[in-house]
């Protein structure tokens, strides 16, 4: 009797590229030890000195040391036991501490908000905003809101990267279903050119990225030299052009993943208004989900080249929808 086994798992693979990214999120919220994107939470922090960190950072810690040398490109909220702060950041500091010491090299071009008991100043440190004691013994009540509102910074955040993805994701579904209503045929064409040849398809959108890059790069550099700036606009029309064309392929794509999601899970030929739609939003969120922690981001980007490769060689190979590919190919 043949095994039904491999067949079951196929309907799966469609789903992986969600679970992973949405298990990541799960071990993130689990996992309280570890830095997850802009919070840290462990014994000891140190942002050592040539250290950089993006957006907004809620740091708790026993002994947190920001260097000389480092910066905070952001608000910053410190939770700890003894607390050295002599970096420079860009936004507020908020700190919560038994201790604090402010090094001369410390610059903070917001307000400094301290909840602590026993403050050090060096007479060097810049201060551009207020320095406002939060925790004197009429106001010991707005602890819990300093700390609750450093969280909160750190949360919106992350919601909000979050939320993008999935309204990101929405609204390209539903461009994907315009797009299979106003211009079928072309969509169609192109996206059986990435079925029928996806190595090609691929290579030859690949090929153009690299020599449109390549061509604008070299006048960049000309620009220093011979040509003149006057060819400044025709060189980003380029691009523009460039880029319709991409999301016209990517509406190719989106049609094609639709149509394989449903083919996989059994649900029958659709509409591809629908299966455009659905292509579409599960096309953006794969892409973009990766990018609401800043260690798998790299992985949203490579996925949107790729895909954005394969969809501009779908749209060059078919002349924009106007002729099949391979040329054999019916219609």
């Amino acid at each position: 009797m043949p095994s039904t086994t491999p067949h079951k798992r196929s309907h799966l693979l469609p789903l992986l590229a969600l679970l992973v990214p949405l298990a990541l999120v799960s071990v993130a919220c689990g996992a309280p030890s570890r830095d997850v994107g802009d919070f840290n939470l462990r014994t000891d922090y140190t942002l050592a000195s040539g250290e950089q960190r993006s957006n907004d950072q809620l740091i708790m810690a026993q002994n947190i040391d920001l260097e000389a040398g480092s910066q905070i490109d952001g608000d910053a909220t410190l939770i700890g036991s003894d607390v050295i702060l002599d970096s420079e950041v860009i936004g507020d500091v908020v700190v919560i501490s038994d201790t604090l010491a402010v090094g001369e090299r410390a610059l903070v071009y917001g307000d400094l908000v301290i909840c602590v008991e026993d403050v050090s100043r060096s007479s060097d440190a810049q201060i551009r905003g207020d320095i406002k004691e939060e925790c004197s013994e009429s106001s010991r009540s707005g602890l819990g809101s300093i700390a609750q509102s450093g969280f909160d910074n750190w949360r919106n955040a992350l919601l909000f990267r979050v939320g993008s993805t999935f309204f990101s994701a929405l609204f390209f579904g539903a461009l994907a279903a315009l797009g299979a209503v106003v211009i079928p045929r072309p969509l169609y064409l192109m996206s059986n050119s990435i079925r029928n040849a996806p190595g090609v398809t691929g290579g030859v959108g690949l090929l153009t990225m690299i020599v449109a890059v390549g061509l604008s790069v070299l006048y960049l550099i000309s620009l220093l030299l011979i040509l003149p700036v006057v060819l400044l606009p025709v060189v980003l029309v380029a691009w523009f052009v460039i880029a319709l064309l991409t999301l016209l392929g990517w509406l190719a794509l989106a049609q094609l993943i639709g149509e394989y999601l449903f083919r996989r899970l059994d649900l029958g030929e659709q509409p591809r208004m629908i299966s455009a739609t659905v292509g579409g939003v599960v096309l953006v969120f794969i892409a973009h989900i990766w990018g609401i922690f800043w260690f798998t981001a790299w992985i949203g980007v490579l996925a949107t080249i790729l895909l954005a490769a394969v969809g501009l060689g779908a749209v060059v190979l078919t002349r924009a929808g106007t002729q099949p590919y391979p040329h054999l190919q019916t219609t």
